[in-house]
């Protein structure tokens, strides 16, 4: 099949051009194949700077810095450096109110964490392992083995697949670990895998179920450092503090794969056979619908829209670049009250 050559299907990988995913590369598949398209195969990725994603990189760094510190830095130091990341990525915040909100939720997570790992004159944790939650104590009794732990993770294809005439067998899925634990028990090492999320929700049940990046971690995992899959992964909210735990077992472990060879199995079908129709969001009397409606021109399967509320962020969408015929024209002013 022959893609653009501004595609961005390729990485460089110890010196060589692969064929190369990232999780939030198979996420934004997942939830749109024709963002995916425009981005990744016509290479129309945007550089412009989003609110969210670089509030989330403020935050990342700065919890970078401490792990990587041994979990030393104080209140004036770390604030210090929360202070530098922020002046560094200059995050353009959409309203003042946004901004205040972020200052207290990133001052709150600062000030748990330092309280976290507080001692007194003796050396005595000045809170003590009875008062802290599950996953406090695994931050605070687990050895630190990675941060933001950079990954490449060789994956089969379930077929081959042609892209400007070189056939590839594999991708290569590539990413970071945002804290990596080990906890040694009776001989044993167990491995903890943590994600920073900077988002303003928890995942929803669904969401939990079928989110592949904790699998993807637990492949790394299990394949680098020979002891098993993680005893626990961790989505940790930076927000709100709140904490989801992920068991990947054996048989979340055959459900990752079954899903993962489904989404390359469609990622990369670049063949002749098109589809003729897609779900549109439409705006129905005072609330929105999905209803099935025909596309304008036949598309490949990995170029089927999928309009939602998402579209008003898109780059593609109404609301910014408008270069896709198929958003929604949903905006926050329209969103239903609970």
């Amino acid at each position: 099949m022959k893609v653009p050559e501004t595609h961005l299907l390729y990485k460089e990988i110890e010196g060589d051009k692969r064929l190369a995913v990232s999780y939030s590369q198979i996420d934004t598949f997942q939830t749109c194949p024709m963002k995916w398209y425009k981005t990744y195969v016509e290479g129309m990725r945007s550089t412009e700077k989003q609110e969210a994603t670089s509030y989330g990189t403020v935050i990342h760094q700065t919890l970078e810095y401490f792990f990587n510190n041994h979990c030393l830095p104080k209140g004036e130091d770390l604030g210090q450096a929360i202070n530098y990341f922020a002046y560094k990525e200059q995050i353009p915040f959409s309203s003042p109110e946004n901004m205040l909100i972020a200052m207290k939720q990133s001052g709150e997570l600062l000030a748990w964490l330092i309280d976290l790992f507080d001692k007194d004159k003796s050396g005595k944790f000045k809170i003590s392992d009875s008062d802290l939650n599950p996953f406090e104590r695994l931050l605070r009794i687990g050895k630190v083995v990675g941060v933001e732990e950079d990954f490449v993770l060789p994956y089969k294809l379930p077929k081959p697949v042609e892209i400007n005439g070189i056939i590839h067998d594999k991708v290569y899925i590539i990413g970071s670990v945002d804290l990596h634990l080990a906890i040694k028990y009776k001989e044993h090492i167990y491995h903890y895998v943590i994600d920073w999320k900077s988002g303003k929700d928890i995942f929803t049940d669904k969401k939990l179920k079928s989110n592949l990046q904790h699998p993807i971690y637990s492949f790394y995992i299990y394949r680098k450092y020979g002891h098993g899959l993680p005893k626990m992964c961790v989505y940790f909210f930076t927000r709100t503090r709140q904490y989801q735990k992920v068991l990947v077992d054996e048989n979340r472990k055959n459900e990752a794969i079954k899903d993962l060879n489904d989404v390359f199995g469609k990622m990369y079908d670049f063949e002749n056979h098109t589809i003729d129709s897609f779900y549109a969001y439409i705006e129905k009397e005072d609330r929105y619908v999905k209803k099935k409606a025909v596309l304008k021109k036949n598309l490949l399967p990995n170029q089927r829209p999928c309009p939602s509320p998402l579209c008003y962020y898109c780059d593609f969408g109404l609301n910014k670049k408008n270069l896709c015929p198929y958003s929604s024209n949903w905006d926050p002013s329209k969103k239903r009250k609970k």
